[in-house]
């Protein structure tokens, strides 16, 4: 089968991106740890190629990122370099060596409608709370993006430098996790029909989706029936 071709109509182009690991495994199972090991790469990634990050949540066998991207180019080097890293950086926590994503990312271009864009926001905000593993999305313990959206919490996390521990340890020299590691955050940006509104308007449509959310799945409506996938 041919592979999807990469477009992007214009520069902060609203677009949801997935990747899902190999046979569904729980590879990316959440612990303080994995967080800050994910947070440190996306924030990298987000430095390197100047990628707009609205929101994104990590479950135990995938993730999504709501991004604002500006051509096709960005897109590819920028999911190649977090894929990537972060492929090898759990794999060597979990002992994992064979083939890590079950195929290349998935990316989705979202309308330039407010209600369409909303709805991609309260589905990825959604993970945690719609497959009835918390009851809040607050709840959830892997990096996601609500609590900085509603608390201003910050997203940081470390990039390790693999090669300068290589040398270290040729050298024979001991060192602790964090000696050549490079704290790093990520940094959010709003949805682009949202972007004319004070931060304050912000997070209170932010929590209007939350609240939707929360109400919706304790009545037993399903949230979206959209890419439940």
């Amino acid at each position: 089968m041919s592979r999807p071709i990469r477009y992007i109509p214009a520069p902060q182009t609203l677009v949801e991106v997935s990747t899902r690991t190999v046979q569904s495994r729980f590879l990316l199972r959440p612990s303080p740890e994995l967080n800050e090991i994910v947070a440190g790469i996306l924030a990298r990634a987000q430095h390197l190629y100047g990628m707009s990050i609205c929101a994104f949540v990590c479950l135990s066998n995938h993730y999504h990122l709501l991004l604002r991207v500006d051509n096709a180019k960005q897109l590819s080097e920028f999911m190649t370099y977090f894929n990537s890293n972060l492929a090898r950086e759990v794999g060597r926590r979990v002992g994992w060596q064979d083939k890590f994503w079950s195929r290349r990312f998935r990316a989705i271009v979202i309308s330039e409608e407010e209600g369409a864009q909303i709805e991609r926001l309260k589905y990825l905000l959604a993970h945690g709370v719609k497959e009835g593993l918390v009851a809040r999305p607050r709840e959830w313990p892997g990096l996601h993006a609500v609590r900085a959206l509603l608390d201003g919490e910050p997203i940081e996390g470390y990039w390790f430098d693999r090669t300068q521990e290589y040398h270290a340890r040729r050298r024979g020299e001991d060192f602790d996790r964090l000696a050549f590691a490079t704290r790093e955050t990520v940094v959010l940006s709003p949805l682009p029909c949202w972007e004319h509104l004070s931060p304050e308007a912000q997070r209170e449509r932010i929590a209007e989706v939350v609240r939707e959310i929360e109400s919706e799945v304790s009545t037993g409506r399903q949230i979206s029936p959209l890419s439940l996938r």
